[in-house]
């Protein structure tokens, strides 16, 4: 057998819910599907311009699709999607989770979106703190937030819980027609 020198790292769940001081964030199912495509409508221009399947989810149907997905997901253990909850008013505020992770390299990627009216209130930056928390515990090494370049809400979460920037991604999407850069940040288990 050949030896890559490399250690075993097992597959690992997330918890079903996470809280913190403002936000309940629940595993995605089917029970919020409905007003997970409510809060995408009614946020659908402030979404639109750096979430590029905003177009395609234009019923409550595309949003059982993807919530299809994301279940198996889940169960495959190969990512973790969350939407969360103002925790006092228990309203929808947000849907996020961890998009990739390469368990050979200990590393995750993971993203959010908040609806229209849940900007400026911290549900994003706890967010974050919870998932990575999370990811670190399990051994994740090394959590990626990547974001559009005109992006300056997603970018300031970033900065905010000491993520580093690492770089421009140059033209790294099409969307609507032309090319979007990125910006990729990351933190290490021991920042």
């Amino acid at each position: 057998m050949l030896d890559l020198g490399l250690q075993e790292f097992k597959k690992f769940s997330l918890p079903e819910e996470i809280a913190g001081e403002k936000i309940v964030a629940r595993r995605r199912t089917h029970a919020h599907d409905a007003e997970l495509f409510a809060m995408i409508d009614r946020s659908r221009e402030h979404l639109r311009r750096f979430l590029f399947w905003i177009d395609g989810t234009g019923t409550p149907d595309d949003v059982r699709v993807v919530t299809d997905i994301f279940s198996e997901n889940w169960d495959a253990q190969k990512s973790f999607e969350y939407v969360f909850f103002d925790k006092i008013s228990g309203k929808m505020v947000g849907a996020g989770g961890v998009h990739t992770i390469s368990h050979m390299n200990r590393m995750a990627e993971f993203g959010y979106y908040l609806d229209k009216d849940a900007c400026g209130n911290g549900y994003a930056t706890e967010f974050v703190l919870l998932l990575e928390r999370e990811l670190f515990s399990h051994g994740i090494h090394r959590c990626v937030i990547e974001c559009d370049a005109e992006n300056l809400a997603s970018a300031a979460v970033a900065k905010r819980l000491g993520y580093t920037f690492e770089g421009k991604l140059r033209d790294a999407k099409l969307a609507y027609g032309s090319y979007r850069d990125g910006l990729v940040f990351s933190k290490l288990e021991n920042e």
